[in-house]
């Protein structure tokens, strides 16, 4: 069995190689909190907390990217946390994004 990377079934846009800051928000139930957008593929995304991560194990959330001009396609995408470390979490998408990488990439980056 390969790496966890070679498993991976999207190509991730991996936002700190391009020095981009982008901010998620994400919404769990009525509680709200902001995280940084440290990688994203058309499944899912990996983001960061530089405060106190709230215990989201297993949680369904909603998650938004904040201030990109996407006709609401990074909007409210209902998702579900797949795994935590540390201040990280990674959500897996409940519907797999409709565009292609270079066009993700060009949205987030």
């Amino acid at each position: 069995m390969g790496t966890h990377a070679e498993r991976r079934q999207y190509a991730r846009i991996q936002l700190c190689a391009y020095g981009v800051d982008t901010v998620c928000i994400v919404m769990h139930g009525q509680q709200r909190c902001h995280l940084d957008l440290v990688d994203i593929s058309a499944g899912g995304a990996r983001l960061k907390a530089k405060d106190p991560l709230p215990d989201f194990a297993g949680s369904r959330l909603v998650l938004s990217v904040h201030g990109v001009k996407d006709s609401g396609r990074l909007q409210n995408l209902p998702a579900q946390v797949r795994w935590r470390s540390g201040q990280e979490i990674g959500v897996q998408f409940d519907t797999k994004l409709d565009m292609a990488v270079q066009e993700l990439q060009h949205l987030v980056g």
